[in-house]
Order: structure tokens, then sequence, then C-alpha cells
């Protein structure tokens, strides 16, 4: 269904602008006048669909289904490449980094120079279509503008082009998780099929990373290859995580959270910690030096953004009702950030222990968990924080949770209201019930019920047996033990 969509063309129900095909170049579609009520409702059952396919195959595997993790990879490989080769999907954010590219290629500033300025000056991509942010500087880090801006050198003139390669770095990034991550489990069945449930063949992931674009699946690989390189603590492998972790922030700041997990296995060797702190700071300072001060105001903070659509929405409006205070959304990412720690806190106190072998996955999962649920935007992309990280966290009710943020999330983003003024009104009213109700309450319950979860430490997961499953934290349980404890 997302092939499909996309394969139509850029048009009001996918959420992305209009731009020209460069045959025989991908990406390749051909206009298809289809009703956005149409493609919205394809869009919302692929994601349902998505969602419910990946809570079924979880279940499943924790009853003991096997299949041959080599299917699972061909089944992604081939996911990956058709979603390669179509247009963007559900989000224009594509174009954004197209826009941001071409300010890059061309000697100047994203970071300054804005997309409407790089439109006012008469640029083939400037003109080749209509942004989203028309006048809002690139938020994303340095590392990520030199991928856009390599994408923009090979793609030239032509939009479609562009786009093509920057999917093409997603693409490649993808599937080296994809690899990593089997090479690290191969020898434990369970945990093979686990780790290709949660991101190989993820439709969730596969949705948001490939089929709409977006670069936190390069933040993500990097990020992951940082927590890998310190399965042994060692001042060496230490000074290699620093610099994949300093890659991974300066691609999206959020994931600078994973160096909590990497300090927490260093914490007992100074020289490690250095060594950690070197090469974070070896990998940062020089691209945020030459992209200047301006880079670091845009990429490192969110105030000014919407947040209607996330769980500081009503406590904000009770608190300007009844103590007519004033929320500005500074005073709201201070909160958060407040708010995150607390959380992230308590789900180190009480969550499961983890893989023994990969401990700073717990500590980091716990961290970007704890941002994901309390962040004052929420978007649907947000998830591959957690998801690569989850796929290496034994199986609990971490795992639902996990799911149903990421399905509600992006049935909410679809269709993208703001971007499109859909037609007929009736449409466009329901989307945005969907952004504001769906999400919201999925995002205050997914908030409570990790507090339940650490208040009763009843982790779980729900196996759809009637005799309930003795996990033992840490511990990937194979087949014949899970069956064993059934009997």
């Amino acid at each position: 269904m997302m092939v499909v969509v996309g394969a139509g063309g850029p048009s009001p129900g996918v959420g992305v602008r209009a731009f020209s095909p460069a045959p025989p170049w991908p990406p390749w579609f051909v206009h298809v006048s289809t009703s956005p009520m149409v493609v919205s409702a394809v869009l919302w059952l692929a994601v349902l669909l998505g969602g419910v396919g990946l809570a079924a195959g979880l279940v499943a595997a924790r009853r003991g289904w096997r299949p041959r993790p080599r299917r699972l990879i061909l089944g992604s490989v081939v996911a990956v490449v058709a979603l390669m080769v179509i247009p963007p999907v559900g989000s224009n954010d594509l174009l954004v980094y197209v826009a941001a590219g071409r300010i890059a290629a061309l000697g100047h500033s994203p970071y300054v120079m804005t997309p409407r300025q790089l439109t006012s000056s008469g640029d083939p991509i400037g003109t080749g279509t209509v942004f989203t942010y028309p006048d809002v500087p690139s938020p994303y880090g340095p590392v990520a503008t030199g991928t856009e801006a390599s994408a923009s050198e090979l793609g030239g003139t032509s939009v479609a082009r562009t786009l093509f390669w920057l999917k093409v770095w997603d693409a490649l990034a993808y599937l080296a998780l994809v690899i990593a991550l089997d090479r690290l489990v191969r020898s434990d069945a369970a945990r093979r099929v686990r780790v290709h449930l949660l991101w190989s063949v993820n439709p969730l992931m596969l949705f948001e990373m490939m089929a709409s674009g977006h670069n936190d699946v390069l933040a993500a690989a990097a990020g992951l290859s940082a927590l890998l390189a310190m399965r042994r603590v060692d001042s060496r492998r230490a000074l290699l995580a620093g610099i994949l972790l300093g890659l991974a922030a300066a691609i999206k700041a959020p994931y600078v959270l994973f160096g909590a997990g990497l300090a927490w296995c260093a914490r007992r060797s100074p020289r490690t910690l250095a060594a950690l702190a070197l090469g974070m700071a070896a990998a940062l300072v020089p691209g945020y030096v030459l992209a200047g001060r301006a880079a670091i105001s845009a990429t490192t903070g969110i105030a000014g953004r919407a947040v209607g659509q996330s769980p500081w929405a009503l406590p904000v409006l009770m608190l300007q009702k009844v103590l007519h205070w004033h929320a500005s959304n500074a005073r709201i990412d201070t909160l958060a950030l407040i708010g995150s720690a607390v959380l992230a806190a308590v789900l180190l106190w009480r969550m499961p222990s983890g893989s023994r072998d990969l401990p700073a996955v717990r500590v980091a999962l716990a961290a970007s968990l704890a941002l994901l649920v309390l962040s004052p935007q929420q978007q649907p992309w947000y998830a591959a924080l957690i998801f690569p990280l989850l796929a290496l966290f034994p199986a609990s009710r971490l795992d639902w949770v996990a799911v149903a943020l990421a399905s509600a999330t992006a049935v909410g983003e679809l269709p993208v209201v703001f971007l499109t003024g859909l037609h007929p009104a009736w449409l466009a009213k329901s989307a945005l019930t969907g952004e504001l109700g769906i999400v919201l309450l999925c995002v205050t319950e997914a908030g409570f019920t990790l507090l339940w979860l650490c208040f009763t430490k009843d982790w779980r997961p729900v196996t759809g047996q009637s005799a309930p499953v003795q996990v033992v934290p840490g511990d990937f349980a194979s087949s014949d033990t899970i069956r064993a404890d059934y009997r």
C-alpha cells in the first residue's frame, strides 16, 4: 500500500508538494488523480495494519515462531529498495532536506539562509517545488547537512534526483543496521527473530525511515554502532564509540542520549570516560565550528514549535485557565527536560535488567523512552530513537508501549492537514482531531502505563497463552524454555 500510494506521485493526500520527475532516474511515479480521502484512508490502513502485524509477530515469536532469518532479511531488502525508488510518502520533510542541501552546495549556510531566500534567488531547486517551512533555517546537525549537500551535488538542479540520493543514504543506513543486528545475535534464534521484527521488517520503521525518508535512520545507525562498539570496555573502544556518538548527535541532537549508556559502561574508569569524551568532541566540534554559532541554536532547541499534539497540551491549558500562567514554549521545553530526567530515573530504577552482554542498551533505552514520551512535540519518526534499542532488549510490555505510541503518532500525522488544506472539510477536521486527540490520548496513556509498570514491576510480555511466562530480567528465553514454562 505504501508503494502503490507513492507510485501515484506527490499529492495533497500523500502530504508531499509536487515536483517534476527526472526520467530515467528514480523516484519513479505516474501522476494519478486520486481523491485525498482515498489516499488518506489507504495510508491510515497501512499504518494500522503495520502496527497490528508487528504486535502479532511479537506475540507469535514469544510462542515459539521461528521464521527463517534469511527470509526476513530478504523481505527487508525488497521493502527498502521498493520504498527507495518512489517519492516520499506521508511527510514533506525530504524536500526540506533538498533545500538545505542545495543551500550548502552553493556555499551558503542552511542555518542562516532559508528556503524562501533560495526560491527568491531564482535557483532551479528553489523554484522547483514549494517548501513546508520556507522561513525556517535547517534544524539538523552539520553531519546531516553534509549528507544533504552530497545528495545535492549528485542530483544537480533536479529535485527528483536529489530526493533519490537522499533516499539512497537512508537505505544504506537502514540495511547496515539490519546486517549489524543480525550478526550480533545470529547464534540465538529467539533474539534473531526479535531484532528482525522490531527493525528489519518493522512496517512502522519502514514507513517513517524509507517511505517518508526521514534522516533519523542515519542518526540511529551511528548511535547504535556507538553502543555496540562498547560491548567490551577499554579506552580504544571508548574513543571509537565517542566518535560514532558524536556523528549521531551531529545528525540529530536527541541521539546524544545514547551517551548515557556509554557513560554508564565506562563509569569505573576515568581514562575510558576521557576517551569517550575525546572521541565525541572530535566528531562534534569541527562540524559546528565550520557551521558557525547559528548551527548550535538551530539544532539544539525546539522552542517556538507547536505543543498541541503533545502530553503537555492539557496541563498547559489548565495552568493558563486556573493560574493564568503564561507557558512559553521555552518554559515547556524546560519542564519537558525535567520531567524526562525524572521518568528516566524511575525507569532505570524499576525496568528489567536487560541483556547482560549489552549493558549500555538499558540505560540508553530508559533515557530515550522518557524523552520520547514527554517531548513537547510528538512525531512518529522520533520512534527511531527506541526501536533499535528495543530490538536488543528482552521481550516485555515495553514492546506494546512502543508499538502503540509509534502507531498512534503515525496515524495522527496522516494526512498532513497544515500542508495540504484537505477537502472535503470533514476530512480535514477528522485529521486534525486525530492529531490533537488520538495522539494526545495515546501519548498520555503511554506515560501513565510506564509509571504503572514501574510501580508493579509486571513487565511480562503478552504471549497469548493462558499460563503466565516467568521472565527472568536480562535473559532472552529460547523457544524451548518458553514451552517448558508453559508446561
